[in-house]
């Protein structure tokens, strides 16, 4: 009999929607130790007499070693402190190579493109770059080790950074509400940092990223128990009976536009996109000692695959992919979390 790791990669393509069921299932079976371990992180006793004083205590000791930043770094931390969400541009960064990110992203996207006019992947709403597309083009994943983001993260994290990599998601026009598309907040760390990087340009019917705005978004977690507030039919219905731009940032912008958020503090989702597609790329980074280090493996690459990459890296860059190395205790001996985006 196959083990569920096997059964995973069983894949007929006149079976997807059989495959995807079965694959589905077996990914929520493996990943029951990390979502048992997230409820014991999430009780309220424990995490308030363990968990918050170990990560203030840490918080305190890292704050005299916290990078130097300038001006312009230093106001993307604070609207970050402030709003959640910082939007910018690749012009206004001025990270070296950053034209590289954007021809290596191309052939990428044009290749999800393809496939989802395919048969095969006709009714997903979200495509995803593979391990294999993405190390073919390591200049993406390299682009998110720039120097500049991994100072401006730190300051805003007040903790060393981990680095987790990158999602690369092809947004099909569809309109529907599912998958990334719906309101949510994510279970990673603390706080935590998403850099989205606009592959075409999107406007309000292209899926732009969308974050609650701040004051309402204080209220829902200072009223809500953490990680069960609202659903996203609960947040919709808000939405939709009051005047939305009152209550969330909707960031459109051209190719190459860059947001910054706090995917772990703000609720957010992509848009459905209605009248075009859209493809963005969002690197993902925590502390090096995350809440829910389970959680943090999002990176279609292997665990073997992304130890290889940082070995290739200057030494100066080396560890922040392989953070989870460092982790204490249980945290790092439990395995990811399984489930994916769900893109049907």
């Amino acid at each position: 009999m196959k083990s569920l790791y096997q059964l995973r990669y069983l894949r007929p393509d006149n079976l997807y929607p059989l495959y995807y069921l079965t694959n589905k299932v077996v990914n929520k079976l493996l990943s029951l130790p990390s979502d048992i371990a997230c409820g014991f992180n999430s009780n309220d006793w424990f995490e308030q007499l363990i968990l918050l004083p170990r990560y203030q205590n840490m918080l305190r000791q890292h704050k005299d070693h916290l990078p130097r930043i300038d001006d312009n770094e230093q106001n993307i931390v604070d609207q970050l402190e402030q709003n959640g969400v910082c939007i910018t541009s690749l012009d206004a960064l001025l990270i070296p190579d950053s034209h590289k990110l954007l021809e290596a992203a191309q052939p990428i996207t044009n290749e999800l493109a393809q496939q989802s006019r395919s048969p095969s992947h006709l009714g997903k709403h979200t495509l995803m770059a593979n391990a294999d597309q993405l190390l073919a083009h390591p200049e993406i994943i390299r682009w998110g080790l720039s120097e500049r983001l991994l100072k401006i993260v730190e300051c805003y994290l007040g903790l060393p950074v981990g680095y987790g990599a990158l999602s690369f998601y092809y947004s099909v026009a569809d309109g529907r509400d599912a998958g990334p598309r719906i309101w949510h907040r994510d279970k990673e760390d603390w706080k935590m940092v998403k850099v989205a990087v606009y592959l075409n340009d999107v406007d309000e019917f292209g899926g732009p990223f969308q974050c609650v705005k701040s004051d309402i978004n204080k209220f829902l977690i200072e009223t809500l128990p953490q990680y069960k507030g609202l659903t996203n039919s609960e947040l919709e219905q808000l939405l939709k009976t009051n005047n939305p731009d009152e209550y969330l940032t909707s960031c459109v912008g051209k190719t190459g536009t860059v947001i910054f958020t706090d995917t772990s503090k703000y609720y957010h989702r992509g848009k459905p996109p209605s009248k075009s597609d859209r493809s963005a790329v969002f690197f993902h980074y925590f502390s090096y000692r995350p809440k829910n280090p389970f959680y943090c493996d999002r990176s279609p690459l292997s665990s073997n695959q992304i130890v290889e990459f940082d070995k290739q890296l200057p030494i100066h860059l080396q560890g922040y992919l392989t953070w989870r190395e460092q982790c204490p205790g249980l945290g790092r001996y439990i395995p990811k979390n399984q489930m994916k985006v769900d893109n049907w």
